[in-house]
Formats: structure tokens, sequence, C-alpha cells
């Protein structure tokens, strides 16, 4: 008995049936390995943006430890916490809410236009840039020395440390184990602590507008002069990076509230 083969029409419809499962299961893993790639840059963003959460709020309360103990509170000028320095260089610059455009909202239509020096626009979408917000970072290795750790986008010394990310949001030591940059610099290891560049993460302070707290001389229990100051700071923690073949960015931020503590409230 003799068998037919196949027909040419029955190997071309079979062919396309194999090459359609085998494009819609290219496409699935595509996906899936799309999916995993940013939900693995959510998670390492979400981790800078907590490092830097942190690091505002031990900042914050070693200055309050400071100025309770004995050493610290011979008087409002004592230096010798280097946390009250650190803390006023991260307040000096604070904005007031109403300054600037994009504080509250938090919807860039690319990253880089946060690192490019424009006038901010009434436009829906214009958010300014980090110079007109004053933007800064800590160097968290480096928090009891003031003048490393608090580094400030308008500072023409670290403005070259500001960079749009070019994988996931992170801060990069002078240390080669901590980056995959091959560049030569990375590897001095006298400077291992000290920041070689901020990809897609930066902080703004926002003051509290109505500056009606007077602040107190702790030399001088339950007396204060008169000069009126910000009863709280909010600092937004920004991120914006571009995910594996992404048109649009991706942004995760946040916001901590944290309260003067050069104001005595049980006096008010």
């Amino acid at each position: 008995m003799v068998k037919k083969g196949d027909t040419l029409i029955e190997v071309t419809i079979a062919i396309g049936i194999f090459s359609m499962i085998a494009i819609a299961v290219a496409s699935v893993m595509s996906s899936g390995t799309a999916g995993s790639q940013l939900a693995l840059e959510t998670t390492l963003a979400r981790e800078e943006i907590d490092a830097q959460a942190e690091a505002l709020r031990f900042v914050h309360s070693a200055f309050i430890s400071g100025r309770s103990s004995k050493a610290n509170n011979k008087s409002n000028g004592d230096t010798s916490n280097p946390y009250q320095q650190l803390w006023k260089n991260i307040t000096a610059n604070a904005i007031e809410v109403e300054d600037v455009n994009g504080v509250t909202q938090f919807m860039p239509s690319t990253c880089d236009e946060l690192y490019t020096k424009h006038e901010p626009t009434d436009e829906d979408g214009d958010i300014g840039d980090i110079f007109s917000q004053n933007a800064f970072f800590l160097n968290t290795k480096q928090l009891s020395n003031p003048s490393e750790a608090y580094v400030y986008a308008n500072n023409d010394d670290d403005v070259s440390k500001f960079a749009p990310a070019s994988t996931y949001p992170r801060l990069i030591f002078t240390n080669a184990s901590n980056t995959d940059d091959s560049d030569e610099t990375l590897i001095d290891t006298t400077v291992r602590d000290q920041i070689y560049r901020a990809e897609g993460i930066y902080v703004i302070a926002v003051k509290d507008a109505n500056e009606t707290k007077i602040v107190q001389n702790s030399a001088i229990p339950g007396s204060g002069d008169t000069t009126p100051t910000s009863a709280f700071y909010d600092f937004y923690i920004r991120t914006c990076w571009y995910g594996t073949d992404a048109t649009r960015p991706s942004t995760i931020s946040t916001v901590i509230r944290l309260y003067n503590p050069s104001i005595n409230f049980n006096d008010q």
C-alpha cells in the first residue's frame, strides 16, 4: 500500500501555525523578562529612596540628641555636634512650595528635562529642574562630615555629580566594587567614601511657609528670641529612569516630614 506525503499546502499551513505559536511564546517570554527587570529596578530604586529617607531621619535625630546632651547644651551656637551643621546645610536652601512648579506633583515627560536648566512654565507637566528646586542628596557614608555629606545641585563643585540614570536610580561611590563603570577614577580607594555620581535620584527640601514659630534659646530655658522660623520641612525624594525598552520614564517618589528641632514646642 502506497502512503501519500503531505502536500505543499499542508506543510505551509503547519509552518505558519508553528511560526505564530513561536512568536507568541517569544513575546510572552520577552514581556516576562522586561517585567522582571522593571521589578528589580523598582526594588533597587526604592532601596535608594529608603536610604536617603533614613539618612535624613538619622541626621534629624542625631541633632536632637546632641542638643539635649550636656556637652552640646551650652548655647545655640555650639558647633561641636556635626549633625547640627549638617541639618543647617540641608535646611538652608529649602524652598517654599509656591515658588517652584511641580514640587507637589511629579510626572516628568522625560528624565533629561530634570537635569536641564530651563524657565518653568505654567504648562501641565512642566515640573522645573533640579536647579530651580535646589535639589540635593546625602552621602550616606559621610554623615558625620557636613562638608562631604551634603551634595548640592547649585554648588559648582557638586553639579557634575547629578546625572540622569544610565540604568536605574543609584548612588555611585568612588569604589570600583560598587559599580560596573570602568572609569579609572573609581579605582582610587583613598576616596572610596566620596560620591562619584548620583544617577536619577535627588531630594527637594520644602519649608513650612507660615514661619510663625519662635526659636528657643537653649542656654536660657523658657526664653527665646523673636526670630520666626519654619516649624517643619517636607523632603521630597525623587527618582526617574527608563526601564528596559521603555519610551516613557519610570518614576517613584516619596515625602517625609521632619519637625524643626530648633523649636521648643512645649513653650509655645
